[in-house]
This record gives C-alpha cells, structure tokens and sequence, in this order.
C-alpha cells in the first residue's frame, strides 16, 4: 500500500469573497476537493490508482491511498515481484502494468506478467537488453515482456520465448533473422529449440562462397550416396565456418521440382545430381524437347529409355514407363512380396530391380499445348492441320498425365523423378496439386523472379534470400535455395566438375568410364569423340553420334503403338493427308537412319495439285499434251 498527501487552500473564493474551505463537511466543497485530487493524479502518475482514505481538516491535506499493488521486496536490487490488483488481472491490462511501473522505476521493466495467477516481476535491464527485447519482440509481434532476453558469452543474446508463444519456426525463422541483423548487423545468426522456445543469437560476419567449389575427386560412387547424392555446399551461418556439403535424402523423399531460368545453372545441377545417380548404377529415363536434349548427350551411354527426338517419342517413353509401374514385372514383386519401400526389400531384389532415374527436363515446354482427346476427328473432314495439332496436342497430355501418375505410384518402388522446368506454375502444367508431391524443390539463380519462386517453394516466407554481398562479390554463378525434406531452407553453391579446359560433362563422362565402365556396344574413343570440344576445323563425329541416340531411343513407330488413342489420332491424320492431296502421309513413322550427307529432300506438296513426272512434263513441252 501506498500513501500520498495532497495538500488543499483553507480558504476558496465564492460569489466575489473568500470563504472558509470544508471538504470534510460540506458536499460542494467535497465536489471541489475531487476536482482537486484529479489534478494531482495527473501530475503524479504513481498516484494514478490512488482513492482518497482520509481528510486531515487540522492540516489543510487529503490522504490518499493506492491499495491495487503491493511491491514485495526480496531483498534483490534487480527484481521487483508484484501482487496484481484484481482490475489488473487480465490479458489486456499488461501495457497499463508495464507503463505505469517501468515510469515508477526508472531501470527496471515488465519481464513476466502472469494476470490469471495476479503476479508480475519488474527486473532491472540495461539499454542495450531492452532495445534487443524491443526488436525481436516487435518483429515476432508479441509483447515485450513474453519474451526475456539476457546477454550471452559470445555477445550475443539468449532469448527465451513465454511458456505462452508457442515457436513456429515457419513463420517465425525470418523475422527473427530481420531481428538478429536489426540488433547486432548482417552476419549475425541464430539458432532455435522448438521444444524449448530458446533462440540463440550469435554474432558473425556475412557468409560468401568461394569463385568456385570443385567436384570433389572421390564422391562419384561413394557407397554412403546410395542414399545420399551431394551436389554442393550449403552457405555457412557465418563467415569462417567451414563449408557443409549439400546433399538429397532419397528415402525421405523420391522426388526432385528444379525451377531455373535460363543461363541460371540448372543444367549444371541437373548433371551433378544425375552423375552422382549413373555412378550407383541406375536405370535412367530421359525426357526432353529435342532441342534441349543435347544437355544430356554426355550420359547416353547409361540411358536405358530416351525420349527426346520427338513429342510423340516423349509421351511413348512414360508410357511405357508408367505400364511397367502398374503391371511389369517389378509391380508384380512388390504385390506378390507386399514391399513397402525399395531401401527395405532384399539385397537379390535390388540388383534385380535397380533405383531408376526418371528426368523430364523442359516441362512446360513439353506440356503447353496439352489437350485431351474425346473423340477421333473425321478424317474426310479435318484438315491434316487440325489432324496434326491434335495429334501432338494429345501426346503433351500423355506427358502430363503419366508425370501425375509417376507422383502418385513410384515413389516406394524404387523411382526417382527429377523434372526440371524454366517456369513453375498453373499455366506451364504445375498446378499447387501436382507441386505438392514433390519433398525437394530447388530454385536455381542468385534473384530468380517471384512467379518462379512462388510456384517452387512451400513455404517462400521461410526461405532465405541470396545475400547481396554474395551477388556483388559475383560469385553467384551455381548459386542456388534449396527446400529440402526435413529441412529448412537453405542456400547453396553447385559443385563445378570442369578442370583443366574441360566442361564438367565431358569431366563425368571419363569419370564415369572409368568408374562404371562403359557398355560392350560403345566405342570408348568414338564416344570420347562426341562429348569433347570442336571446332569448323575439327568436327564431330555425327555418324557416332546418331549411332548413340539411335540405340537408346524408343523411335516413333514404338512410341505411336503404346497408346491407341494416339495410334487412331495418327492414322486419322494420314488418311486426311491423302485425302487432301499430300502424297507424304501425316508425318513421319520411319524409324530407318535418315541419310547422313546428301542433297535436301524436296519439299513436300502442300497445295493438292496433282504432280506430274519428266516424260509428262516432256509431251507437254513438245505440244503432245
């Protein structure tokens, strides 16, 4: 309890005199003295709560008394603990609290304020602690008193969250990084005990990456990356720390989403991830527009499926693949032995059935033009274009359809899909349903645009941005995020394999050779021949290098008969080519070596007029027509 003496004139003026003043007896003089009181609260904010107890009338002073808080003294200069007046024990009543007795003693602050037990503590607190609670309270936008921060040895702090404020480190990690740079500078880092609710900050200095990370010499075929495929080094926390190696846990997820656009390094992390793969000796399927393939002409040795060389092709490639999933011989084994993951099966059933890789690079390109086929157009009635268009459109929603199918079946069996795309969205054939199936998602390029990283990142508001100091320093190239499973999000460097004036995919094709072998049908320096470097003067060996894709990919002929509706599209575009007068057919099915020198072919009759040959030609040149 406190008291406080306000002291009142004996006399007051009333109707033009001085008159004796009585608050002890007379009510409007009473009325008077309240005003009075009023007054004083005002100008002494520890009187705020203070009622009037008694009149001294001999003294000319009004006792005043505060009876809603009772400080109890421990005989510790640094605390203050509080009894809460039952007006002040609520929710709501803690900034009145912490106003009003922060003001009392200057120095000290609200630290814990528990209004359903009626307790507070006011603790003394230097400058510095007070602003530092001040920030990452705001930041986490909590009250200042439900977080207790204290000085750490490394001059840093230690902040411990109110047994109230439940830590979410999805929707907290990023603000309190913004905190950690407010109170300390950029380089300052943290560390976080979800079960505890204990934030760690540290200071430091920004983190940057080396010019370049080279490949390690000894990862390829490392037996712990059966598992585990490394492909870079994460950015350390802060400067000076050692560099801690990147890598994708296949068993807590099977499936990869690379977002890049162009020249932001996706195909060299495609490559690291993918030598890594052919080094554990994998199956592999690759799917890709025939322009992009080239990316992987250097692994074609190890290809088991390539659909590359034509839309159609792609669509017949998963086709394939995806029967083989629901009714080949390995899904027979997992139904006859009831598996439920590839890493618990026995040792005889994974040499028998391998990890495969399955990559589908250039996604939205595959699928922008996806159309479903209802109904198989008249063929004396559609124009071979319209034929054509549907034809190619049917075979993007294959694409499209088998990549869902691919999500949702092969992720026990022993499939790994890794589909790469310049744009990840609704538009390019990546809604929110299909994202969500993939558990490693990575973002490649040092400020990829927002639609990019929207469409890669569950959760983008957890997930760090490239410091500008890396992007000014221009060490950014293979830099990249990564949102991995069971992880938070992290930033990465690629490792470079090039070394030596060698590009990094004709560095893993002789690392490759050398470590796995090459099949018997490959000719070690023909096949050297097609990954090196070449100029006007020095060309390619083209005819190896048609002999290399043509062993491996399923050809058009394979392709059109693994999907009937597909075969009746393409049947219907030939007979409405000859009907409206192309003498070619509706594209081509051959699946014979095109002739590799040799003048062009000439260009095909498009305008339905019929042709005629040289000795008809001749007797009309000589009037006998």
């Amino acid at each position: 309890m406190q008291t406080f003496e306000c002291s009142y004139p004996p006399q007051v003026k009333s109707g033009g005199h001085r008159i004796d003043f009585h608050p002890e007896s007379d009510a409007s003089h009473r009325r008077l003295l309240d005003r009075m009181l009023d007054k004083y609260r005002n100008a002494h904010p520890d009187a705020a709560d203070a009622v009037l107890d008694s009149i001294d009338a001999e003294r000319h002073v009004a006792v005043l008394v505060d009876r809603t808080v009772t400080v109890v003294e421990q005989g510790d200069r640094n605390r203050l603990p509080l009894r809460l007046a039952a007006s002040e024990c609520s929710p709501a009543a803690g900034p009145k609290v912490a106003e009003r007795y922060e003001k009392r003693y200057p120095g000290f602050y609200l630290t814990e304020f528990h209004p359903y037990s009626g307790k507070a503590l006011l603790e003394r607190m230097s400058d510095r602690q007070a602003t530092a609670r001040g920030i990452l309270a705001g930041n986490l936008k909590i009250k200042p008193w439900e977080v207790r921060v204290t000085p750490a040895k490394d001059g840093g702090w230690k902040c411990a969250l109110d047994q109230t404020i439940i830590y979410q480190p999805d929707k907290m990690d990023k603000s309190i990084q913004q905190a950690c740079e407010q109170i300390g500078h950029p380089g300052w880092w943290f560390e976080a005990d979800a079960r505890t609710g204990i934030i760690a900050m540290h200071p430091g200095e920004l983190a940057n990456f080396e010019p370049v990370h080279p490949l390690p010499e000894d990862t390829l075929g490392a037996p712990e990356n059966a598992r585990y495929t490394p492909f870079g080094v994460l950015l350390p926390h802060v400067g000076g720390d050692p560099f801690e190696t990147a890598r994708l846990d296949w068993k807590e997820g099977s499936f990869l989403l690379i977002g890049g656009e162009g020249g932001s390094g996706k195909s060299v992390f495609t490559n690291v991830v993918l030598a890594e793969q052919i080094a554990q000796g994998v199956d592999l399927t690759i799917v890709d527009t025939n322009s992009k393939s080239t990316d992987y002409f250097w692994c074609r040795p190890w290809v088991t499926n390539w659909g590359c060389e034509s839309i159609v092709q792609a669509a017949g490639c998963l086709n394939r693949l995806v029967w083989e999933m629901e009714h080949g011989e390995r899904a027979k084994a997992w139904k006859a032995n009831a598996w439920q993951s590839w890493y618990d099966i026995p040792d005889w059933a994974k040499r028998k059935f391998p990890i495969h890789v399955i990559v589908i690079d250039e996604y939205a390109s595959l699928v922008d033009e996806a159309q479903a086929c209802k109904t198989i157009p008249n063929p004396e009635k559609t124009l071979p274009a319209v034929l054509e268009q549907a034809y190619n459109g049917y075979a993007e929603y294959l694409i499209r359809r088998n990549v869902i199918r691919i999500l949702r079946l092969a992720r026990f069996m022993g499939y790994r899909l890794i589909l790469a795309s310049q744009t990840v969205s609704q538009a390019s054939g990546l809604p929110p349903s299909i994202r969500d199936l993939f558990t490693h998602r990575v973002a490649m390029g040092p400020n990829p645009s927002e639609s990019l990283e929207k469409g890669v990142f569950h959760d983008l508001a957890g997930m760090p941005a490239v410091p500008s100091n890396i992007i000014d320093s221009g060490v950014s190239k293979g830099v990249g995020r990564a949102e991995l499973a069971g992880q938070t999000g992290r930033i990465f460097k690629t490792w470079w394999a090039g070394r030596d004036g060698h590009v990094d995919t004709e560095v893993f094709g002789h690392m490759l050779a050398d470590k796995v072998g090459l099949p018997d049908w490959c000719d070690r320096d023909r096949y050297f021949n097609t990954i090196a470097k070449h100029s006007a003067d020095d060309p390619v060996d083209a005819e190896y290098m048609h002999e290399l894709t043509d062993r491996i990919a399923i050809g058009e002929k394979n392709a059109i008969a693994s999907d009937s509706t597909l075969q009746a599209l393409k049947d219907a575009w030939d007979e409405s080519a000859m009907n409206f007068g192309s003498e070619t057919g509706g594209g081509e099915t051959e699946d014979e070596p095109k002739p590799k020198t040799g003048p062009a072919a000439p260009p095909a009759n498009v305008s339905g007029a019929k042709l005629m040959d040289a000795s008809q030609l001749a007797d009309l040149m000589g009037g006998r027509g």
